[in-house]
This record gives C-alpha cells, sequence and structure tokens, in this order.
C-alpha cells in the first residue's frame, strides 16, 4: 500500500455514504475513489447485514481488489490510445501505439494503484477523443457524448478544469480558420456549450450527492488567500453557487495547502531539498522536465521526437488542430501549470496524461509500417524492444523505474525522489529484507555504526531525517538497494557520532 491510497479509498468510502464534505486529509481527493472504495463499503455492509459471511471477509481481507478498477482504467485507456491512433495514422500504428502503452513504466506503475493518477490520464484522452468525434461529425449524440465525457473528467482531479479551457481554444481557433468548420455550424456549436455546461452541473451535482447545493457564496469557510478574495468582494455575497459545497471547498483547500506549503514534504529535484513552508520558496521550473528526461524509456522519447517531425512533414494544418493539436494543447497546458505554477511537485504522475499523449504521437512513426524501409523496420523494432527490456529490467518494481541515463540504480536518489522513488511501496520487500538480515537498522533516528537501511525520502530529506545532515557531510555511499527506494550502507565503528542528537 502506497501513502496516499489509504486516503482516496476513505475518501471514496465517504461518497459512497453520501458523505462527501472534506477535512484537512481530503483537500485534493476526488469523487472517482468510489469506484475503488466499493469492495471494501460492500465487505462492510454485509458483514453488518449479516449476509455473506464468506464473501463479505474476501472482499475486506484482499486489498487488491481495490486496485481493480483502477486496473480496468488502465486498460480503457489503452484501448482509447489504440484509437487515437488509429483514427491519426491506421492500424498499424495503433497497434504498435498499444504495445508502447503496455510497456509504459508510469502507466503501469500509477495504472495500478487505488489512486486518481490514472482516472485523470483516461479522463484526458478520452473526453478530448470524444471531442474530436463531435468536431468531425457535429451531431447532438456526440455532443452528450462529448459534454458527459468532459463533465466525468472533473471528478477525478481538481486540475481537471483546464480541459474546457483546451475545448474554448479549439473552438476559438476554428471559428477564426472558416476552413476548418465544414458542417461545424455556430448554432451547433451553442447548442455544445450548453450541452456541456449542463452536463457539468449534473455531474459535479451527483458526484457530490447535491450537498448544499446552492448556497450562499458567504456561508463558505474559505481559507485561502485566491478564493477569499471573490467571497470579500459585497457584491458577490448574495451569489448562490450552483454546485455542492465540497466541490468548492475542495478547490478552495487544495488552493489554501498550497500557498501556505502544507500540501506535501520537502520539493526535492537533483540534490537540492526546497521547503515549500518556506516564504521565499520558489518551484523548480525544470521539474517535469528532469523527471520526463530520466523516468520515461529513452526509446519511447526518441520515438516521440521522431512522431513529431512526422506529423510537421505530413499534416496539414487543418487535420493537426483537430488531431494531435487537442492532445499537445493539453499535455502542454498540464505541463507548464505543473512547472511554473504549483507548488505540488512530488512527482511525473501529476502529468501522467501527457505520457499518454507523448505514446499516441509516438505511434506516427508507425503509420504505413509495412510500406517502410526494411532499415526503419529495423530501427522501429529495435526502439520498442528497447523500451520493453528497460522497462522489464526493473519489474514488477515500477514506481522507482529509472531509463538508462542512470548508469547505477543505487544512485536515483541523487536525481529524483517522493513518488518518482519512494511512495511506500516498499513495504513488503523491505520487511522480507529485514527477516533476512537481523542485524541491519532500519531508518535509525541517530546516526549509528554497522549496516543502516535508509529509505529515499528520508536520504534527500523529503522527509525529516536528523541524521541526514551528517551523512551528507561524510558522503556515505550506498552498497546495495532494496526495491530500488531503500538503500544500504556500511558505517564503520571508527566513525565518530558522539556528537549527534
Amino acid at each position: 500500500m502506497t501513502y496516499d491510497e489509504p486516503l482516496h479509498l476513505e475518501y471514496g468510502a465517504r461518497i459512497l455514504h453520501l458523505q462527501p464534505d472534506r477535512d484537512g486529509h481530503f483537500d485534493s481527493m476526488m469523487p472517482i475513489s468510489a469506484l475503488n472504495a466499493a469492495p471494501r463499503v460492500t465487505a462492510s455492509y454485509l458483514e453488518e447485514s449479516h449476509l455473506f459471511p464468506h464473501f463479505s471477509a474476501f472482499l475486506k481481507k484482499k486489498f487488491r481488489l481495490t486496485r481493480v478498477p483502477t486496473v480496468l482504467a488502465t486498460v480503457v485507456l489503452n484501448s482509447l490510445v489504440y484509437l487515437w491512433v488509429y483514427d491519426l495514422y491506421g492500424a498499424e500504428a495503433a497497434l504498435a501505439a498499444g504495445l508502447l502503452c503496455v510497456f509504459s513504466p508510469n502507466l503501469i506503475a500509477h495504472g495500478t494503484l487505488a489512486t486518481t493518477d490514472m482516472y485523470h490520464a483516461l479522463g484526458v484522452v478520452g473526453s478530448l477523443y470524444c471531442f474530436r468525434q463531435f468536431l468531425l461529425q457535429p451531431t447532438t449524440a456526440r455532443a452528450l457524448v462529448s459534454g458527459f465525457a468532459l463533465a466525468l473528467a472533473q471528478i477525478t482531479k481538481p486540475f481537471a478544469l483546464f480541459l474546457y479551457a483546451v475545448v474554448c481554444l479549439a473552438i476559438v481557433f476554428a471559428l477564426f480558420r472558416r476552413s476548418l468548420l465544414g458542417s461545424l455550424t455556430s448554432k451547433r456549436l451553442l447548442g455544445f456549450s450548453v450541452i456541456a455546461a449542463a452536463a457539468f452541473v449534473i455531474t459535479i451535482n451527483v458526484a457530490y450527492s447535491f450537498d448544499r447545493t446552492f448556497a450562499r457564496l458567504d456561508s463558505y469557510r474559505l481559507q485561502s488567500q485566491f478564493f477569499s478574495r471573490f467571497q470579500q468582494r459585497a457584491l458577490l455575497h448574495w451569489v448562490r453557487i450552483p454546485f455542492p459545497y465540497p466541490f468548492l471547498q475542495g478547490l478552495d483547500m487544495t488552493k489554501h495547502n498550497e500557498e501556505s506549503g502544507d500540501c506535501c514534504g520537502g520539493i526535492y529535484l537533483l540534490g537540492e531539498l526546497r521547503d515549500p513552508k518556506d516564504k521565499n520558496f520558489r518551484a523548480f521550473k525544470s521539474y517535469f522536465a528532469v523527471a520526463v528526461f530520466f523516468k520515461e524509456p529513452i526509446a519511447l522519447q526518441v520515438l516521440f521526437l521522431c512522431g513529431l517531425l512526422w506529423i510537421a512533414r505530413n499534416r496539414s494544418l487543418n487535420d493537426f488542430v483537430f488531431g494531435e493539436g487537442l492532445l499537445l494543447g493539453a499535455a502542454v497546458i498540464l505541463i507548464l501549470w505543473a512547472s511554473f505554477f504549483n507548488k505540488v511537485q512530488m512527482g511525473v504522475r501529476h502529468i501522467l496524461p501527457a505520457l499518454a499523449v507523448e505514446i499516441v504521437i509516438a505511434g506516427a512513426c508507425f503509420s504505413h509500417f509495412s510500406c517502410k524501409p526494411r532499415a526503419v523496420k529495423a530501427v522501429l523494432s529495435a526502439l520498442t524492444l528497447w523500451v520493453a527490456v528497460s522497462v522489464a529490467s526493473y519489474y514488477p518494481h515500477m514506481i522507482p523505474y529509472m531509463n538508462e541515463w542512470v548508469t547505477d540504480r543505487r544512485l536515483s536518489y541523487r536525481i529524483l525522489a517522493d513518488s518518482n522513488l519512494d511512495w511506500g511501496q516498499n513495504n513488503g520487500v523491505v520487511a522480507e529484507f529485514m527477516r533476512q538480515n537481523p542485524d541491519v537498522i532500519l531508518n535509525p533516528q541517530e546516526s549509528l555504526t554497522g549496516r543502516i537501511l535508509v529509505d529515499a525520502n528520508r536520504l534527500t530529506g523529503v522527509l525529516e531525517w536528523p541524521p541526514r545532515e551528517f551523512w551528507l557531510e561524510k558522503g556515505y555511499q550506498p552498497v546495495a538497494h532494496v526495491g530500488y527506494a531503500h538503500l544500504l550502507f556500511v558505517i564503520p565503528p571508527s566513525e565518530n557520532t558522539a556528537h549527534l542528537p
């Protein structure tokens, strides 16, 4: 079980019990987690009702059942990647993209956990696919599907609201280039806008159980400076919010925790640690660029760049805007926001939709694969094989995956930490290692000699660990790793540690 999964499951249980209100621990939790909480809530209900005791005990005991909905969402995402690439580049490219999706280490890692990152990726890719279908054939049925797909994406992550910006930009661009419109008349665009707005209001209200819908703005207990400014405006006091209280409450709490720095521990990149609680804190603008560079397979990055080159050479502007432009626009907005306007830089999982988009673009390389020269086929096949071998070398430890730019896996912690490397997923592996090595000391709170096992987040300072400064001063080197996220050190008895707490 990773650090965040219990919180997601607890909030999902609240949603199923029609109690979506939040407290300090559930600022960014979302209603979609109800899918993951369903097995445990069902078990509790059966237990209280004295029904099917063996089945309820099975549901309660098997924690992995809570992850099944996320795994199914990963399968659906793979299918949508296939459909996107099939529409853009044909069947051969779609099969190749599906294979790359299966081998994506970050999609595997976060597509098998009871968290919302995979749902977010699915919401972005799926809603934009449905929106494209509407643009190509603007019928009422497709407008309804697209409107509700966009709305459903909003219950996966707070920042999924950016999808409406992507949609608006596409529509505005089309209006300025009449050649893009075709049968997409202004009347149909207006109808779509009404449907999308209605779908948003309906979906959010249903997801949050209509909890205090239409409450006055001045009845909200807002904490963030950003939202409090609106509340303090005299003209807005009487405004009634057409959404449930927990919806705006969650946005406000997320913003407040980001402003105060209570959102996370230390932010770490390339050996540098920054404290988000420090009033002079600055986020790492290069954080996600570095994360992608080291955590995405090198061969996949090469295929992505080749895919961009193919698109530049072969796609007209009109085709690009209603095709790759939607996906790349969403990916760029997401990465720019995460890099420049957000303190919560805790892992590449926050831009998981962009990694799915990367695979779609990489699929362009395989367009008309059977007609390509033999040498090109060999290179593309070799790159795909490289992705598979690279990922398999880490399996089943997908969360700490780093590509071949990291030549010594014991030193991955010098590049990234937090959910890029150590997200609490190592408990079972470490427990088994400690059982077989009883002389090892795990995460000591004072500097000791002997064999010491330290998790990467304590070693980097993401989590507080008193001996850290002394260890940095001494420059200790790990001799081995356990599950890539725990480092084993051998500290000789000659080391003088008496001055430490």
